[in-house]
């Protein structure tokens, strides 16, 4: 029996291993596998096209979106070869059920019509004799309203007076609050005056710690690093350049030489010095980490001197 309750948590124990070493490797994997990203695009007879494809491990995951003038945007997202999404399909779907909710509704809406103008013919019907019956209400109605004109008529002379003085005692109300509310409206004024200066005083003050300035060089350095990660590995311009004026094209070429130890080449200009003309291809080859993202956080997560300054900026007592 011993033996058995032993084997029995021996398989539990090698199944949660197991189960813990695939989400161990899971993590490394998303963690430490780059996302490849490589676009490219064209400009070449006033068309303009261009496609991004993204792939992490091995095309496991893949996204890819293509453009070009005159056609549709087209977005794709696989997972293990398998279409989990698409932007035309989805449109294509999305427009056939609205056109057969189009139709249904239409048939709903001329059965209603229909059996609308049958219950007003019935209602008509039914209304035809009680018509005599109106006319006399009418009439008396409207001996009714001539004999109560009369008796407002007599009550509005009464109370004329009445209002005149009821007018001028709102006009006073109404201008002392406005008063009031001038004055109000200064201490207001002045107070936020003087909030307004109490920050600009205490956030200068902030500025000038060493520790919020130890602070802002951590940030810009992290940050500088993460964005050369990130910026990609590979790229290539090529331009077709030309201006009616041979000065300008000149010009560029300049401006193209001294920045060549920055693009080192790989931006490339064929020049027309008789014609204008604009055409040109690029490719761009990258890939970016997650770890880079994670490292980043942890550095000014528990960085001394960023908490610090976290903690000034809300105001709250070291």
């Amino acid at each position: 029996m011993v033996s058995i309750l032993l084997t029995v948590l021996k398989i539990i124990g090698i199944v949660i291993l197991v189960i813990l070493g695939l989400i161990l490797l899971l993590l490394l994997l998303i963690l430490f596998v780059p996302v490849r990203y490589r676009t490219k695009g064209e400009y070449l007879d006033n068309n303009f096209a261009a496609d991004m494809r993204v792939t992490w491990f091995l095309h496991t995951a893949s996204f890819k979106a293509e453009y070009s003038i005159g056609q549709a945007f087209h977005m794709r997202l696989k997972i293990l070869g398998i279409t989990i999404y698409d932007n035309l399909k989805a449109a294509g779907k999305k427009y056939k059920n609205k056109k057969m909710k189009s139709t249904k509704n239409k048939s709903e809406d001329v059965g209603e019509i229909q059996a609308a103008s049958y219950e007003d013919t019935q209602e008509y019907e039914k209304d035809i004799p009680q018509s005599a019956f109106l006319k006399n209400d009418y009439q008396e109605e409207q001996n009714l309203s001539v004999n109560t004109d009369e008796d407002e008529f007599v009550s509005e002379k009464a109370t004329h007076k009445w209002h005149i003085l009821y007018k001028v005692k709102i006009i006073f109300i109404n201008f002392v609050n406005f008063l009031k509310n001038i004055k109000f409206t200064f201490h207001k004024i002045y107070d936020t005056i003087i909030r307004v200066k109490d920050n600009i005083k205490y956030y200068l003050e902030l500025l000038q710690l060493d520790s919020t300035k130890q602070a802002f060089s951590m940030c810009i350095k992290q940050l500088g690093w993460a964005f050369k990660k990130i910026l990609p590995k590979k790229f290539r311009i090529n331009f077709h350049l030309g201006f009616e004026d041979p000065a300008i094209m000149g010009e560029v070429l300049a401006v193209w030489g001294m920045f060549y130890p920055l693009h080192q080449g790989n931006i490339d200009i064929r020049p027309e010095f008789d014609r204008s003309v604009i055409e040109g291809e690029f490719s761009v080859k990258g890939c970016i980490s997650v770890y880079v993202f994670v490292k980043v956080a942890c550095v000014l997560f528990f960085d001394k001197n960023i908490k610090l300054l976290i903690r000034h900026l809300k105001r709250n007592k070291i």
